[in-house]
């Protein structure tokens, strides 16, 4: 079930803006030599970078992945620092900056042949232009992504741009070929035993099956993926499948267990130092305190959020973020409970 020598599979996080949107592209790193380089300065450097994007501590991250970008021991390994930032740029939602730096690594990955690494470059180009509501091209980039990873005999790769096309189709709002594409998906990560994309791609499910409004399955699909991150140990997993599950509870209008499951995932994100998890769990609380009327409440938590949110850098939720807390604050001078947050 491995990738290509130097690829590996970065598993997909909570999207942070309100109840019912998770941000489920999967984005692919290439390594190169990194983890292995026999310089042990720079092998330590290199680590301790890891360790800060682990924790998404991602600005400090990226200024130990520029020092070593500074001096690369090899092309390939300009690629892979290349995608490493993009990747945490992503993460910070800079589209621009995650965009040009996974640019550059596709122009020098096609100079150089690297077929590795441009299926890398071209899979999270596509993720970009999907965040960025562009779908047409993201809809192109993943499919070129997952030709590659099709020829060059990468099952997990393309495990992976299935579901990556799946997604883009769900945000299209053709559900059914997202369906087709996640199921794919789902049929290849059984049939390699990588238990940590089924379980990703459940959560893909999910979403799926909670925009056709048939919530019992989304339900169901959820409880099946938090089953399997709890099993193999995947914390950051467990706490996306908890909110995932508080989604569907806030959209069946069972408030109190939409509380329950938010509330978990803040605090095992806050354990395993996950500030964009964080920020996501305190702006869905604060969502679900609008609709159970307690607007001190809500206010708190979307500024609590804000206040992450702006710490990590994070534009698209800063924005999204305001216009809650705007909200809020117009509600309780007049009077009135807000609008429903809008769901995916």
């Amino acid at each position: 079930m491995s990738l290509p020598p130097g690829a590996r599979r970065v598993e997909s996080v909570v999207d942070a803006t309100k109840p019912g949107i998770t941000r489920t592209v999967t984005t692919v790193e290439y390594l190169d030599g990194l983890p292995t380089t026999p310089s042990p300065a720079r092998r330590s450097l290199f680590q301790k970078a890891r360790q800060l994007q682990a924790k998404s501590q991602l600005q400090e991250a990226i200024s130990l992945f520029r020092e070593l970008l500074g001096k690369p021991e090899s092309p390939s390994e300009e690629l892979a620092l290349l995608i490493l930032i993009g990747n945490c740029f992503l993460n910070l939602s800079q589209l621009k900056e995650a965009e040009g730096h996974y640019q550059k690594a596709l122009d020098k990955a096609q100079r150089l042949s690297n077929k590795e690494a441009q299926a890398a470059a071209l899979g999270n180009l596509g993720t970009v232009y999907k965040n960025r509501g562009d779908l047409d091209k993201a809809l192109e980039h993943h499919q070129k992504a997952l030709e590659i990873f099709r020829d060059i005999g990468n099952r997990l790769g393309e495990a992976t741009g299935l579901g990556n096309l799946g997604v883009v189709f769900r945000h299209m709002g053709d559900l059914d070929k997202a369906l087709e594409h996640l199921e794919k998906a789902l049929k290849i990560q059984r049939e390699i035993g990588d238990r940590l994309g089924e379980a990703n791609q459940l959560g893909n499910l999910g979403n799926v099956f909670r925009l056709k409004g048939d919530l019992g399955k989304a339900l169901e699909y959820f409880q099946k993926a938090l089953e399997i991150h709890r099993d193999i140990g995947h914390r950051l997993g467990e706490a996306t499948a908890l909110g995932n599950l508080g989604n569907v509870y806030f959209q069946k209008g069972e408030l109190d267990k939409a509380l329950e499951h938010h509330q978990k995932a803040l605090e095992l994100d806050r354990e395993i130092g996950n500030r964009l998890g964080e920020a996501a769990a305190l702006n869905n609380l604060g969502s679900v305190y609008v609709q159970k009327g307690d607007l001190e409440k809500a206010l708190d938590h979307l500024q609590k959020a804000l206040s992450l949110f702006r710490t990590i850098g994070a534009q698209t939720e800063i924005a999204l973020a305001e216009k809650s807390i705007a909200e809020v604050q117009a509600a309780m001078k007049n009077g009135k409970k807000p609008h429903s947050p809008e769901k995916d």
